[in-house]
């Protein structure tokens, strides 16, 4: 009876082997990673225009940035595991006239990745300047995860791509590619309803302004490398606003303030 239950999940063809797999120069970027940024975001997090008293030392940062990035991967494995599991087959998101005049200014640029990869994962490191201590850190953890639970129960119901994407030249991007398929869940954008909710959480910290390029530039970036397009953006915007100001504050509004 068990076995029959869930004898659909073990089937092979529920199994993408590209989902998840790191290559040595990824792996060896996230060493390099985990060794500098703590080091560098506690020297600058007294130099922000305004400054979290903190009690954390320095290996409380090593602590905390080892901890996400374990974490951000464990996470994405729901956003992975809607690309094989939905509930129906997927709806092609169409471009619109937005679409066409944002081309018309920024175009289509594969170098774009170096700002939709690098500093979209720098800046889910910046956020550890914000932090008071663990609990704040634990409650922010979660505040993600489940925006994540609420983006994958969309995606899972509403299964959706887009029309079709660049064929890159940026090593990079092609690597995005490989891992990242074009099966699921485009719309909302991941990309920018996390960069708003790091908008939300760097603005009383760097400045409102400084925080606002985050979702901007990530927002950019994944129009022009055509990994999304307008819909998935503003959509992406609207979910992390509303999940923000309507979930998040009424569980905490010490911490999502």
């Amino acid at each position: 009876m068990v076995k029959k239950i869930l004898e659909p999940f073990l089937q092979p063809k529920s199994i993408n082997p590209q989902h998840g797999v790191f290559s040595i120069d990824l792996v060896l970027i996230m060493i390099v990673s985990i060794i500098t940024i703590p080091y560098i975001f506690y020297n600058i997090r007294n130099l922000v225009p305004h400054p979290v008293e903190s009690t954390l030392k320095l290996k409380d940062y090593y602590i905390l940035l080892i901890l996400l990035v374990y974490i951000v991967i464990g996470v994405y494995q729901q956003y992975f595991w809607t690309k094989t599991n939905k509930l129906r087959e997927k709806s092609i998101i169409h471009t619109t006239k937005l679409d066409d005049f944002v081309n018309s200014i920024f175009g289509i640029n594969d170098n774009w990745t170096y700002i939709y990869n690098f500093i979209y994962y720098f800046v889910f490191g910046l956020i550890i300047v914000t932090i008071r201590d663990y609990k704040h850190f634990a409650m922010l953890v979660l505040g993600g995860i489940a925006m994540m639970t609420g983006l994958t129960i969309i995606w899972y119901i509403f299964p959706n791509a887009v029309n079709s994407r660049m064929k890159p030249n940026n090593y990079f991007l092609k690597k995005t590619q490989i891992i990242d398929d074009n099966e699921n869940n485009s719309c909302p954008s991941a990309h920018v309803a996390f960069a708003m909710y790091s908008y939300y959480l760097l603005r009383h910290v760097i400045g409102n302004m400084p925080a606002l390029l985050v979702p901007i530039l990530i927002s950019i970036s994944c129009l022009t490398t055509t990994q999304h397009i307008c819909t998935d953006v503003i959509l992406g915007i609207l979910y992390t606003i509303l999940f923000y100001n309507y979930i998040l504050k009424k569980i905490d509004k010490k911490i999502f303030n």
